[in-house]
C-alpha cells in the first residue's frame, strides 16, 4: 500500500459494516485504515477535546455539534444508516404490550432485569431510554432493575438466554439475534436516528477520507449493511 494510512472513529452503528468492508476497502484503494469504535459520547470527547481523525462516523446532531465547533472540514455530511430503538424480548416467550406508554409503563415495572447501554458513555440507545423513564415518570422506580453494559454487547443475546426479561438496543442489534423478538417503541417515543460520514478537519487528504466515506455509502458496502439488518439512509 503506497497511498498515505487513514484514521477512522465511528460510534457502534456502523461496528459491523466497518468491519466487514476494511479488507476489501484496503485492497481496491490501497490505502490503510486505522479504525477506532467507540460510544458516541467518547467520540463526542475526543473530537471536541482536538483529537484528529480523517473520517468521523456520528448520529448527525452530534456532526452538526462538531461542525458549529469548527470540527469539521468543508463539504457537509455522508447519511450511512438510519436506526431506530426499541426493546428486545426472547422469542419463545409471550410478547409483552408496549404499544402505547401506558403500556410500555406496565411492562418495564413488571420486569425483573432490564439490560441497557451505560447512558453515562454516552450510548444513544441508553441515553434515549433514560429520556423514556423520565418521560413516564418511573426513573426512580427502575433504578435497581437497570443493568448497564458497554455499547458492544449483545444485550438481545442475555435476553435471549433467559438472563434479563428486556434489552434495550438498536433495532439491527435485536433483529440480529436468531432467538430474540424486537419490539418498537410507541410512537411517542419513537426517535430514529440518522448516522453519518464527515471529514475531520485537520484531514491531511480530504479527498481520500470523503472517497471512503462514499464507498461506505455505495454499492460496494450493500451486502454488509443488508447482513447486519441495518437500514440506509
Amino acid at each position: 500500500m503506497n497511498a498515505a494510512g487513514l484514521t477512522v472513529i465511528s460510534a457502534n452503528g456502523l461496528r459491523e459494516v466497518i468491519k466487514d468492508t476494511k479488507a476489501d476497502y484496503e485492497a481496491t484503494a490501497g490505502r490503510k485504515l486505522d479504525v477506532s469504535i467507540v460510544e458516541t459520547g467518547e467520540i463526542r470527547r475526543r473530537v471536541l477535546a482536538g483529537e484528529a481523525y480523517d473520517a468521523i462516523v456520528v448520529p448527525r446532531a452530534v456532526a452538526d455539534a462538531f461542525a458549529q465547533a469548527g470540527k469539521l472540514a468543508p463539504g457537509g455530511a455522508v447519511p450511512l444508516i438510519c436506526i431506530g430503538f426499541g426493546l428486545a424480548v426472547a422469542a419463545n416467550k409471550p410478547k409483552p404490550d408496549v404499544g402505547t406508554p401506558e403500556a410500555l409503563k406496565r411492562t418495564l415495572l413488571a420486569a425483573r432485569t432490564v439490560l441497557i447501554t451505560d447512558p453515562r458513555n454516552g450510548g444513544i440507545s441508553g441515553v434515549h431510554f433514560m429520556e423514556v423513564l423520565n418521560a413516564l415518570g418511573i426513573a426512580e422506580a427502575m433504578k435497581e432493575k437497570l443493568k448497564p453494559a458497554p455499547g458492544n454487547a449483545i444485550h438481545a443475546a442475555r435476553v435471549a438466554a433467559g438472563e434479563a426479561d428486556l434489552a434495550v438496543q438498536a433495532e439491527h442489534e435485536i433483529r440480529s439475534v436468531p432467538d430474540a423478538a424486537f419490539l418498537p417503541y410507541p410512537p411517542a417515543f419513537d426517535r430514529p436516528m440518522v448516522m453519518v460520514g464527515v471529514v475531520g478537519a485537520a484531514c491531511r487528504d480530504p479527498k481520500a477520507a470523503r472517497h471512503y466515506l462514499d464507498f461506505l455509502a455505495g454499492p460496494a458496502a450493500a451486502a454488509a449493511y443488508r447482513a447486519h439488518h441495518l437500514t440506509r439512509a
